[in-house]
């Protein structure tokens, strides 16, 4: 008998690296236009803006991912019993037996008998059973 089962880990694993990252400033610088216009006469104005200036640089900053990972794995248990099976053999076994024969035979013309005992044999097959032990196994 094979029992499955499934057996789950879950690892979680800090992993530290070190990452590029843009970092920007805004800085506002006032600037100065000449502008010339035309009046009765030529006038020079100065007009005076904010122009904000964008600055990046590239920072290198450290970041922890985590990364969970589930390991699993099957075990297998397999459960057997022993049971008895019946094996037959034919054998051949040599039967013998006394018979006795009547002899006859004549001497000077006379019969003489008599009882001659002789042994008779034969072959005698036979059946021959025994229980033999079997690993039965299943799964479940």
């Amino acid at each position: 008998e094979t029992k499955f089962e499934k057996e789950c880990e879950t690892t979680y694993e800090e992993e530290c690296e070190t990452v590029n990252e843009q970092v920007c400033d805004t800085t506002s610088e006032t600037k100065t236009d000449y502008v010339t216009r035309t009046q009765c006469t030529l006038v020079k104005e100065e007009q005076c803006h904010d122009a904000p200036e964008q600055f990046c640089n590239i920072v290198q900053k450290p970041v922890t991912k985590y990364k969970d990972e589930e390991k699993c794995s099957t075990t297998t248990e397999q459960i057997c019993n022993t049971v008895y099976e019946q094996s037959c053999t034919t054998v051949v076994e040599k039967d013998c037996t006394t018979v006795t024969e009547r002899e006859c035979s004549y001497v000077n013309g006379l019969e003489k008998c008599w009882d001659e005992p002789r042994e008779k044999c034969w072959d005698e097959p036979r059946q021959s059973c025994k229980q033999v032990p079997k690993q039965m196994c299943r799964d479940e």
